[in-house]
């Protein structure tokens, strides 16, 4: 149900940016861009908190965006954590909103696969779970130059189960 609603703010987002960019005047260069920097692909790394163990662990992630307007942009952020109780793969689509100069809101729907280890009468042993996830985000990008951003990124991983909280540091190139 997740992956259908998610489709769907991912195929409206279009339309939504059109019309954001249609009502704004200077386009990209209100907002610093370079107009021929459509496409955008970042690598992040940092750490992810299950809040129902409290279990932390390494992050990375390597994602994809195309802007759709100076201040839309719609992708898909591919993502692993690891620790000593859990791994985690994560799979996303959606979109992100600027509201303000290199401030990034985002709302994203995918799946979560996790590998959690428990022990059961002494033997330790790994079981899979598989989840529909909303993330919501929010990202500060200091640009580094016309291409290249850096900065901090906060999510909310939220599933049925639980919510884990990944943070860390993003990386994006223009191209």
């Amino acid at each position: 149900m997740l992956i259908l609603l998610g489709g769907a703010v991912f195929l409206a987002a279009p339309a939504i940016a059109q019309e954001a960019e249609h009502a704004a005047e200077g386009g990209h260069a209100e907002h610093g861009e370079a107009p021929g920097f459509r496409h955008y692909v970042s690598v992040s790394g940092g750490a992810a908190t299950h809040t129902e163990n409290n279990d932390t662990g390494a992050a990375v992630g390597l994602s994809y965006a195309y802007k759709l307007s100076h201040q839309w942009a719609a992708g898909i952020k591919l993502e692993y954590a690891d620790s000593d109780v859990e791994r985690d793969r994560v799979a996303i689509i959606g979109v992100t909103y600027e509201p303000v100069e290199q401030v990034e809101l985002g709302l994203g729907f995918g799946v979560e696969r996790a590998d959690l280890d428990e022990i059961d009468h002494g033997e330790e042993h790994t079981v899979s779970e598989t989840e529909g996830l909303v993330r919501l985000t929010f990202a500060y990008l200091f640009p580094l130059s016309e291409r290249w951003h850096l900065g901090p990124e906060f999510n909310a991983d939220i599933t049925s189960s639980r919510v884990t909280y990944v943070y860390g540091l993003v990386l994006s190139v223009g191209l």
